[in-house]
C-alpha cells in the first residue's frame, strides 16, 4: 500500500510517495528522482513493482502536490528537497534512481552524501546539468506529458523558474568520483537523450558502469513498457547488494 508523506524541513512544504515496505536484511531502500514536469502520482506502478523492497518518490517544489515557491529552482534547491524527504522517511543508506532532468537534482545529493549512495540508476540523461534555452518554458508550456497538458502539471512560473536558475555544468568526473556502481538507461529509438556518444562518454568516464537499453522507449523509458526501466533497475540493485 502507498503512503502519501510529507516534509517542511526544506523550508518548503514537499510530497513524496512510499511504498512502506518493511525493512529487509541485506534489501536497502530506493529513492527515485523524477523528470521535470513529472508527478509522484505517475509512478504508483513503479512502488507497486517493489513488492519486496522499500521505494520513496518525491514531487520536489513545484512539481504534483509539493509547494510551488515563486522562486528557488536552482538545482542545489531541488536537491534540498529530496533531501529532506530522504531524512524525513529515516533512510540512511540507499540506491538512487533517476529520471531525465531529476537526475542532477539526484546527483547534487549524492554529491552531498556519497556515503550514504550505495548505487546509481541514471535513466536516460547525462551526467551533466544541461542549460535550457529561453524559449524553453513557452514550449514545455504548449505540450502534452503522458497524455496531460503541462499546464495541468506545473505553474507557468516553475517552468521559468527552472529555465532561470539552470546552468551548463559537466558532471562526469564528479560521478566517477563516487566510485560506485552506475546504470545507465537509455532509450533505443528516436527521441532518447542518451545517444552513442553519451554512452561513451559514460564508459569513458565511470569503471563500475553498465547499460540497459530499454526497448522500444525514446526518451520516456517508462513507455511503451512501464515497467522496463524498474525492472532493469530491481535487477542491478539486487547484483549490487550480492556482489
Amino acid at each position: 500500500m502507498t503512503n502519501e508523506q510529507w516534509t517542511d524541513r526544506s523550508g518548503v512544504r514537499i510530497r513524496y510517495l512510499d511504498n512502506a515496505v518493511p525493512a529487509q536484511r541485506g534489501t536497502l531502500p530506493i529513492v527515485f528522482s523524477p523528470g521535470v514536469v513529472d508527478d509522484a502520482d505517475d509512478y504508483h506502478a513503479l512502488l507497486e513493482h517493489f513488492s519486496a523492497r522499500r521505494v520513496i518518490v518525491v514531487d520536489v517544489r513545484g512539481r504534483g502536490r509539493s509547494e510551488s515557491p515563486p522562486k528557488g529552482y536552482a538545482v542545489g534547491h531541488l536537491a534540498d528537497d529530496l533531501a529532506a524527504a530522504i531524512d524525513e522517511a529515516g533512510i540512511n543508506q540507499f540506491h538512487l534512481m533517476t529520471f531525465s532532468r531529476g537526475t542532477p537534482t539526484a546527483l547534487e545529493v549524492a554529491f552531498r552524501r556519497p556515503e550514504r549512495v550505495v548505487s546509481l540508476s541514471i535513466g536516460d540523461y547525462r551526467a551533466a546539468e544541461i542549460q535550457l534555452p529561453d524559449s524553453w518554458p513557452e514550449a514545455e508550456w504548449g505540450l502534452r506529458w503522458r497524455g496531460k497538458p503541462v499546464p495541468e502539471r506545473v505553474q507557468r512560473h516553475v517552468l521559468d523558474g527552472i529555465q532561470q536558475d539552470a546552468v551548463a555544468r559537466d558532471l562526469w568526473d564528479d560521478v566517477a568520483a563516487l566510485r560506485i556502481p552506475v546504470l545507465v538507461a537509455h532509450g533505443t529509438v528516436a527521441g532518447s537523450i542518451v545517444d552513442t556518444g553519451a554512452l561513451d562518454r559514460f564508459a569513458e568516464a565511470i569503471s563500475e558502469v553498465e547499460f540497459a537499453p530499454i526497448p522500444g522507449a525514446g526518451h520516456d523509458l517508462f513507455r511503451p513498457d512501464r515497467l522496463a526501466y524498474p525492472r532493469a533497475v530491481e535487477q542491478f540493485v539486487a547484483r549490487v547488494e550480492h556482489s
